[in-house]
């Protein structure tokens, strides 16, 4: 399975996106509300070489999501709330080892706050940044 694949699976079967109907797109996100994207953001992958060719790399990406927004207070608490709920359950998550299926995965960690990226009349894309670190073999 493809890194973004499983990171893409892992997310869709969390517990705080189970009140959610729409699919998790990849580097694509709908102008509907309650719509979902991973996206991946330029790094460089290697973070330390071992001398056998194998590798410790990462995979920094964002999940973001297009959300009701406005003037009205408990909607827009509600969206910072379901990104600390979902925050919390990575950590978690990563503190139990159940992480992505990716071959020699070490850790998938949340690295920033989620944050309003842009805002139209009524809706609102959010994101939170995330990093996932694994060990790559030899090729």
């Amino acid at each position: 399975m493809k890194i973004i694949e499983a990171i893409r699976d892992y997310i869709a079967n969390m517990d705080c996106m189970k009140t959610f109907d729409n699919a998790i797109n990849v580097n694509y996100l709908d102008s509907e509300i309650d719509s979902f994207s991973i996206e991946e953001i330029p790094c460089n992958p290697i973070i330390k070489k071992y001398v056998d060719g194998s590798s410790v790399r990462q995979f920094q990406f964002v999940f973001c999501s297009r959300e009701p927004y406005g003037a009205e207070i408990l909607q827009n608490i509600e969206n910072s709330n379901f990104y600390e709920v979902f925050a919390n359950e990575i950590e978690l998550k990563n503190s139990k080892d159940i992480l992505p299926n990716i071959d020699g995965i070490k850790s998938i960690e949340v690295t920033s706050n989620a944050y309003t990226v842009s805002v139209t009349e009524d809706t609102s894309m959010y994101q939170i940044n995330l990093n996932l670190k694994y060990l790559k073999g030899v090729i």
